[in-house]
């Protein structure tokens, strides 16, 4: 299997994902949303939204949001909390918007599933000049020790996916230089949600049920020692393109 057929299995096996994926997913901390977004901005497009964790942060500062994602479960899940977001089923690749429609693009822990060079000349058709298109990861910060060794039962020896590869580090045409903003932040969980929040992870929806059950029977035995709640540490990392002219 190809580079490209495996990113795009581990991509669908978010469609039928919903209300638990919601509720275990961190959301993105203030600082970093702020960030991403262009000054005066009110039209503002969350691409690959799932069921709205960005979305929160954007509908509480008082924008217009439109929603877009490939699963229509995700999008469920969004339209119960936030009914007055436009909500579309479709894909970074073919955006179904109109020409300069939108103030900015932003994109909550999806940009690796898209094709960047297709995506990034739909986002320049819909952004209306001045724009900005930004893209975010929580990635987590693993203490050594038991929380290291639930990344090793995920994932093998392979480590954390990083938020850049070389596909997504190339310049995007139609856009300017890329600028980063990073922020450091951390939240109590239970460890039943911390163990669970693993489920919700691509590499883990695609594993066949036997293999599902051993590493939620291994999590369980990790966590089993560490008390009733867990600090989650993330760093947040953030890249912003403007517009070219």
């Amino acid at each position: 299997m190809s580079d490209a057929e495996v990113r795009r299995r581990r991509a669908d096996a978010f469609l039928t994902t919903g209300e638990e994926y919601h509720r275990l997913r961190p959301g993105y901390p203030e600082d970093a949303v702020s960030w991403m977004l262009p000054a005066g901005a009110l039209d503002v497009l969350d691409l690959g939204a799932g069921t709205g964790r960005l979305t929160d942060a954007l509908v509480e500062r008082g924008l217009a949001v439109v929603a877009v994602d490939p699963s229509a479960a995700m999008l469920a899940v969004l339209g119960d909390r936030h009914p007055g977001v436009r909500r579309l089923v479709g894909s970074g690749e073919g955006l179904p918007l109109p020409d300069a429609s939108m103030d900015a693009v932003v994109v909550g822990q999806a940009w690796h599933w898209v094709d960047p060079v297709a995506t990034a000349g739909e986002v320049a058709r819909v952004l209306r000049p001045g724009g900005t298109l930004a893209m975010a990861w929580n990635v987590p910060a693993i203490r050594p020790g038991w929380q290291e060794e639930f990344e090793v039962v995920q994932r093998g020896r392979r480590g954390i996916d990083l938020a850049a590869d070389d596909e997504a580090d190339a310049p995007l045409p139609g856009f300017g230089p890329r600028e980063e903003f990073v922020t450091r932040w951390s939240r109590e969980v239970a460890a039943e949600d911390y163990v669970l929040g693993y489920t919700t992870h691509s590499l883990f929806l695609v594993a066949d049920p036997a293999e599902q059950e051993r590493r939620l029977t291994r999590w369980r035995e990790l966590v089993s020692g560490a008390g009733p709640t867990v600090t989650q540490a993330f760093t947040t990392q953030v890249w912003r393109y403007r517009l070219a002219p």
